[in-house]
């Protein structure tokens, strides 16, 4: 009987350890994300400035937000810069696919492509915007010189600014999810490559019927991530187009704004869980949707 209890003992223990390791992780988001995530809805519900205390004014916040055309537009820009993301899932698999290859110089190549990764986006922004200046910028100097073309006011100028700050989340993004791209293509059986060559199959029935279907959940991780990072991007924009009215931003440089130039913490709390709201929303159709693609695929 005491052999049972023991056992059973050690069973109870042996489910907890997993909890234990975890517990430092747990704290640390419970204090620094969950317990920030209910101050930021407390203070969204409250008119607070650096100058005084919060004062409760329940959902004024939110109604004033409905009728603010700066929110409406910062969140369209949001979803233009949604469009960023399937050229970042086209370029990074592209590259994944040509490593694969096993062509010449494939670890140069890898190197060559992970390297903006590790580039500080601030570093990566500030080269960007000089590119892109529109006076003495590299890129328009090179359009002067062809005929036909004039400079483009690349960081002031609709719809160009916010393309800029894209070229600097694609530039940034594509060596990351390039990797991952790799590590499922690896995991492809070269069995069934085989198998199809032997039947007659090309490269694109290879890669239709076998690799893709392969690698979809991996797809779906990176369709996911790289459009929840594209809707919350701030560094990218703050960096390259600082300058720029907030007409010209995404929902995150509103946050900022509202809450560090104008000192409505109350109000760019607010925005801050209607963004949370809008990107988990996105997140989860997106999932279902991919889900379902992936599905129907296999």
């Amino acid at each position: 009987m005491s052999g049972v209890v023991a056992g059973q003992r050690r069973r109870g223990l042996a489910s907890l350890t997993p909890w234990l390791f975890m517990a430092p992780a747990l704290a640390v988001l419970g204090v620094f994300f969950f317990g920030s995530f209910v101050e930021v809805i407390r203070y969204s519900l409250t008119t607070y400035s650096a100058f005084g205390p919060p004062e409760f004014v329940g959902l004024d916040n939110y109604a004033r937000l409905l009728h603010d055309d700066r929110f409406w537009t910062c969140l369209g820009n949001s979803f233009i810069y949604l469009l960023v993301t399937p050229v970042l899932v086209l370029i990074s698999l592209l590259c994944a696919t040509i490593i694969d290859a096993g062509v010449r110089g494939k670890n140069a190549l890898r190197l060559l492509f992970f390297l903006p990764v590790v580039t500080p986006t601030i570093v990566a922004a500030v080269a960007w915007r000089i590119l892109l200046h529109e006076e003495n910028g590299l890129i328009n100097a090179a359009l002067a010189s062809l005929p036909g073309l004039e400079p483009i006011n690349w960081l002031t100028e609709r719809p160009f600014s916010l393309i800029s700050s894209m070229l600097v989340t694609l530039w940034k993004g594509f060596g990351f999810y390039m990797m991952i791209f790799l590590a499922a293509l690896l995991a492809v059986p070269r069995e069934l490559k085989e198998a199809m060559a032997l039947d007659g199959g090309g490269r694109w029935l290879t890669f239709r019927h076998i690799v893709l279907p392969a690698i979809w959940p991996v797809m779906t991780l990176v369709v996911i991530i790289s459009s929840i990072s594209a809707l919350k991007a701030f560094d990218e924009l703050f960096v390259t187009i600082g300058g720029a009215p907030i007409e010209h931003k995404t929902i995150v440089p509103l946050v900022y704004q509202t809450a560090f130039e104008e000192s409505a913490f109350g109000a760019a709390s607010a925005v801050g869980v209607l963004a949370f709201v809008v990107i988990l929303a996105f997140s989860m159709v997106n999932l279902w949707v991919t889900s379902r693609a992936g599905g129907g695929r296999a």
